[in-house]
């Protein structure tokens, strides 16, 4: 199988994911993306959680994140606010709003993962993801 075969695979992948999550995010006015913030900063509840985390957890540089989170707190989804350990460094948190939609949004990226699992073996997932951190990080092993 050629590489060009198999990047346009993983692109062809990758707009199939995107347009399944945006079908079900749209249910409820927002974006894919905007959906994965709240499924990740609700799985976060313990820990302080800054821009930058947002940033490392979903690759996206930080004028993307800064865009993100703006849009997000116009739409009541988050707000923002001082950090209890440094008062220069705002803390993100999940609105009332978003924690309404925490139970459905955690429950359809939890499907979606238990479709994987009855599909694959463990050993093909851990081979899979390999391949994807491998295109992550600029096609270094």
């Amino acid at each position: 199988m050629s590489e060009k075969y198999t990047n346009r695979l993983l692109k062809i992948a990758t707009n199939q994911i995107t347009r399944e999550l945006d079908l079900f995010a749209k249910k409820y006015d927002m974006t894919w993306m905007q959906m994965s913030v709240i499924d990740y900063l609700s799985r976060q509840s313990n820990t302080e959680i800054f821009q930058r985390d947002i940033e490392q957890e979903f690759f996206i540089q930080r004028s993307t994140a800064t865009v993100l989170l703006q849009r997000m707190e116009k739409q009541s989804l988050l707000y923002r606010k001082s950090s209890l350990d440094d008062a220069r460094q705002k803390s993100v948190y999940l609105t009332e709003k978003s924690r309404n939609l925490e139970q459905q949004i955690n429950q359809f990226m939890k499907r979606r993962q238990e479709i994987l699992v009855e599909n694959f073996s463990t050993t093909e997932i851990a081979t899979f993801e390999k391949i994807l951190k491998f295109y992550i990080h600029g096609g270094e092993a």
